[in-house]
Formats: C-alpha cells, structure tokens, sequence
C-alpha cells in the first residue's frame, strides 16, 4: 500500500484551499463593504452588456467597410459579427468570473 496522496488528490485539495480562500475574501469585503446598492447592480448589468455589444458592433462595421470596399454582399459582416460576437461573451464570462 502506497500512504502518499495521489497526484489528483494533491490538485483537487488545492483547488479545494483556493475555493476557501477566495469565498473567505469575498466575506470580509461584503462585511467592509456591506450589501451593493442597486445603482451598482444596474451599472454591472450596462458594463456587461457594453461588454457583449462593443465587439459585436466593432466586427460588424469593419465587416460592412470590407464589404462595402470589395463589393462583396455580405461576405465579411456576417462572420466577422459572428467572430464579434464569440469574443463579446467571451470577454463578459471573464468579466463576470472575475467579479
């Protein structure tokens, strides 16, 4: 019998001491801070949106100029939304993640 821990064990216990950590720091900000006010939930729901809309927007104008130049239809509005899009809620799941 083997009495050391396995490899899996040692992440999954490291994993578990980050979890702590960070719930034990997000207490003692809310007991400093106290509750958010809804100001500040409204503001979080606009960033996020703002967030999501930007590159959505930004991929899409660049996609119409492209258009618009080569004559194309909409041969690079459509994936370059998409691809606007994609990194738009990627970059909120970060966002939020991180808050």
């Amino acid at each position: 019998m083997n009495a050391e821990p396995s490899e899996s064990n040692e992440t999954e216990k490291d994993r578990m001491t980050a979890a702590v950590r960070q719930q034990r720091e997000r207490q003692r900000k809310w007991v400093r801070e106290g509750e958010p006010s809804m100001a500040q939930y409204v503001g979080q729901i606009g960033v996020l949106g703002w967030i999501i809309v930007a590159p959505t927007l930004i991929g899409l104008f660049v996609g119409r100029w492209l258009d618009h130049k080569f004559g194309t239809g909409i041969f690079w509005s459509a994936p370059l939304l998409g691809i606007g899009l994609i990194l738009g809620c990627w970059s909120a799941w970060k966002w939020m993640h991180k808050q």
